[in-house]
């Protein structure tokens, strides 16, 4: 007897299970806590979601088209409970909420704010929560844990909207250029890394906007200011015109600049003047243009008009030469071809529309360049969607006075002393403003 109680066999096992008491406890807890964790992402998306949705409907509400009429509320909550979080006895399509287990309950809260941290604009706040009972927190005093989350979203609208638009390409200004639109900017939808490119520090800028779903290159002072990799790209207003096929149209007879009538229903092919002098004043008539149309050597062409470029067809002002055009304030059907006609409303204002055909290979050089000492001076919208817009040398673009102008191209570069000038425009544009929601918490 003396020896068994002496003996020391299964005291480390004793000593093992009396330590693992509390270690499992701990691990216990610890788990326990992992799912307060787990909880809390899920809560974070949910107010994520019904952050960025609520912010989505009240952009859409603050426009003139809103497909869906619902209060942002109504959208915000809705996007919390296609995440799994709704409040006791709300039902919305698309629910993933199902009965919680006893004691387990949600709450969605959605605010819209006047400003957030000190800053004024329009933002929805989502906080999002579930309130359960706890287990073995309950040593520590705990009976319920509430497990939040906030979000909160940004409404964005630029106040300037672009009156110039590169639809798929970059717009590159270099040299010396001198960029002065203060009371609109530029856009380019394109995704690249440089769709908005500074070549150089030598040019002059001032934009009320700079916008891009790419990126900006160039220098920091130019680059700083733009708004990259926007979610959406700019609307194109013009965009029933694409892929709109003319009938063939016979030569112009004559050397004279022909417009387009019933009575001679023609296109100008490899239309030139040159030398100095002026040259017709035009009246408010729609011309189209195929081949080649040249102004070099100092000759002047102005008035009131609508230049349709055919497919293949390019413009060329160089050398001292000048075109002022004002577009029509409006065109009617009988100046424009059948296809043409159902779009007639498109044209009211417009002085320059390049045709792109379906058929890609018969558009030919799809160029537009202004260069040498040509001065521009265009009083209405350029909309030349399959064209690279190249201003070189000394050429001026003023689109300033009467109509505001805006300039839709597939691609834009300002090189050399070119001058782009649209001092005169308003504050609105046939383009709309940027627009976007932003997660800032």
């Amino acid at each position: 007897m003396r020896s068994l109680l002496r003996s020391r066999r299964g005291s480390a096992a004793f000593a093992t299970v009396v330590a693992l008491v509390p270690l499992i406890g701990v691990v216990a807890l610890g788990g326990e806590a992992g799912s307060w964790y787990v909880t809390r992402q899920h809560a974070q998306n949910a107010a994520d979601a019904a952050a960025y949705s609520g912010a989505v409907q009240q952009l859409c509400l603050s426009g003139s088209a809103c497909a869906v009429t619902q209060s942002v509320d109504y959208r915000a909550k809705q996007a919390a409970a296609q995440n799994a979080f709704c409040n006791s006895g709300s039902s919305y399509p698309g629910s993933k909420c199902v009965t919680s287990p006893s004691g387990v309950s949600h709450s969605v809260q959605i605010a819209s704010l006047g400003s957030w941290k000190g800053t004024a604009g329009t933002y929805i706040q989502a906080t999002v929560s579930q309130q359960q009972p706890a287990y073995l927190a309950r040593v520590f005093g705990l009976s319920t844990v509430n497990i939040a989350a906030t979000a909160v979203a940004k409404v964005q609208i630029i106040e300037k909207p672009p009156c110039v638009l590169a639809l798929s390409g970059p717009i590159g200004i270099q040299g010396s250029a001198n960029i002065n639109a203060p009371n609109c900017g530029m856009a380019s939808n394109s995704t690249a890394k440089n769709a908005i490119d500074f070549t150089g520090g030598g040019m002059t800028v001032n934009l009320g906007s700079l916008t891009t779903v790419g990126g900006c290159t160039g220098q920091a002072q130019f680059c700083d200011p733009a708004l990259t990799y926007m979610p959406a790209p700019i609307p194109n207003p013009f965009s029933a015109l694409d892929g709109i096929t003319i009938p063939t149209l016979a030569k112009c007879s004559g050397s004279a600049l022909t417009a387009y009538s019933a009575a001679t229903p023609c296109r100008n092919d490899k239309f030139k003047l040159q030398g100095n002098g002026t040259g017709p004043t035009l009246t408010g008539g729609v011309y189209f243009i195929s081949d080649t149309f040249t102004l070099t050597g100092g000759v002047s062409v102005s008035g009131t008009a609508l230049f349709i470029l055919l497919p293949g067809a390019s413009l060329k002002v160089t050398g001292n030469s000048a075109l002022n055009l004002t577009g029509n304030p409006s065109v009617a059907t009988s100046q424009l071809p059948s296809a043409l006609q159902p779009h007639a409303s498109l044209f009211a204002n417009m002085a320059l529309y390049k045709v792109t055909d379906p058929d890609t290979s018969k558009n030919g050089p799809n160029d537009v360049q202004l260069g040498g000492t040509s001065g521009i001076n265009l009083k209405g919208i350029m909309y030349l969607p399959s064209a690279n817009v190249a201003f070189q040398g000394n050429p001026t673009l003023n689109l300033a006075g009467g109509a505001c102008g805006e300039l839709i191209s597939k691609s834009v570069e300002f090189n050399g002393n070119a001058t782009f000038d649209t001092t005169g425009c308003p504050s609105q544009t046939k383009l709309v403003s940027s627009q976007y929601v932003q997660l800032v918490q």
